[in-house]
């Protein structure tokens, strides 16, 4: 193949930061179709290379030898991760050739954050690449169109301004936003602070700007914890002028937690950190790991039967389902300490997302396997804490068009234990059951 073929070189429009519009799309229904078998494999490499171990004792080598078995069998993932070894030179020889080789090869496979990472590769001038901003933002804005999350808030935070002022920022919010809110709906806790931060600052929607920066704090991003941590702290106009200490020392706890491992996420997190007015569960504040814990996702134990599920529709989703019940997978997220195991209560208590809940508890959510969002919805981690009598959430606040009715919840029990006065208290594992 000539040089002038390689994606590498693909001749893209300029960047434009004045564009009109943004059509939104999702990575997820571009990626290719991952297998069972290639994310057990998947799993197990990132588990030797978890944040939760100290660095010394993370095998990269191992990890690579996995990522490079599970990238021959089709995951995208595992080949995205092979070329950040190699271009840092970690478990492999440092080669950033190689790490753009394989770029290219899931460019060509319609993969949007390899077009990002291209972006980022020329942005550094990385290998053989000369370094060129105009190129990388061309990039950038190649694989925000396409889906990439990552490209979306990047550039609509860019763009988030009411004036010009190149290279820092673009006066082209409306656009900006729209990328913004994009991301979060995929699933971005950058995005979640960018789009927070200027709803609170800007549009002065402190409301919303709350939900959206606890949303954050559930996706997995530090400073959004930190950020509630100041407004709780010192009374700001984001939380009503209100000092409330104890749940700025929550915050606190979970920034801390996400600052050693990034790759947590706080799905549960109404179960120990609900919005006010909401009371507080109690808390002993000597125990942090309880905390974590509870607002963690759960899976299934390793003694736990595969759960019964309707017939998938198609491949993508089966294959995907099928490495949560009962694979190794499931088990390797726990020790990468992003997730704990329990067992579903049997039989299994559903619920229509346009009732009330049922009782108290963690609740997973899922579309039908037809749904246009299903790709993005039906996630291990797509959890969430209620309360019986209460609502379930509504994927439209997270800018997901999915009506509230097309969603089954299912109930994984975990309700905080009742403890003196049977007042709730933070706890891990199901509530203790009466003599």
């Amino acid at each position: 193949m000539s040089d002038s073929k390689l994606p590498r070189f693909t001749r893209l429009d300029k960047f434009d930061p004045h564009r009109k519009d943004f059509v939104c799309k999702h990575e997820a229904d571009a990626n290719p179709p991952i297998t069972a078998e290639s994310e057990a494999l998947f799993q197990q490499a990132l588990a030797l290379v978890s944040y939760e171990m100290w660095s010394e004792n993370r095998n990269y080598a191992k990890a690579a030898q996995l990522y490079e078995q599970a990238m021959k069998l089709g995951h995208w993932k595992a080949q995205f991760n092979l070329a950040g070894l190699y271009l840092q030179g970690l478990g492999v020889e440092q080669n950033p050739e190689k790490a753009i080789e394989l770029t290219e090869d899931l460019m060509r496979k319609g993969v949007p954050a390899a077009w990002d990472n291209m972006g980022t590769m020329y942005m550094g001038g990385i290998g053989s690449l000369k370094q060129d901003a105009t190129v990388a933002y061309a990039f950038w804005q190649k694989a925000a169109d396409m889906g990439s999350m990552t490209s979306q808030t990047y550039l609509g935070a860019k763009l988030n301004a009411d004036h010009d002022e190149p290279p820092a920022f673009w006066g082209n919010r409306s656009t900006g936003l729209k990328m913004l809110e994009c991301a979060f709906a995929q699933g971005s806790g950058q995005a979640a602070l960018t789009l927070g931060a200027t709803l609170n600052v800007v549009e002065k929607d402190h409301v919303r700007a709350l939900r959206v920066l606890h949303e954050g704090v559930k996706l997995g991003n530090e400073k959004s914890a930190n950020y509630l941590v100041g407004a709780f702290g010192r009374g700001a106009p984001l939380v009503d002028g209100v000092v409330d200490k104890s749940r700025a020392d929550r915050y606190s706890a979970l920034g801390d937690a996400l600052y050693h491992n990034p790759d947590l996420r706080f799905p549960n997190l109404d179960k120990v950190l609900p919005l006010p007015p909401a009371p507080l569960p109690q808390w002993d504040m000597s125990a942090p790991k309880t905390l974590i814990d509870a607002a963690k996702a759960v899976v299934p134990g390793a003694s736990s039967p595969p759960q019964q599920a309707p017939a998938p529709t198609s491949q993508r989703t089966s294959q995907l389902e099928s490495a949560e019940r009962g694979m190794p997978a499931t088990h390797t997220r726990v020790a990468q300490g992003i997730a704990r195991e329990a067992d579903l209560p049997t039989p299994p208590v559903r619920c229509n997302g346009a009732g009330r809940c049922l009782v108290t508890g963690i609740w997973q959510a899922r579309v039908p396997d037809d749904h246009a969002l299903a790709a993005s919805f039906n996630q291990w981690h797509r959890q969430a804490y209620v309360m019986e009598g209460q609502p379930f959430h509504d994927p439209r606040e997270q800018y997901l068009d999915i009506d509230p009715a097309q969603v089954i919840w299912t109930w994984w029990n975990q309700a905080n234990h009742l403890g003196f006065a049977r007042i709730p208290q933070v706890s891990v594992g199901n509530p203790p059951v009466a003599g």
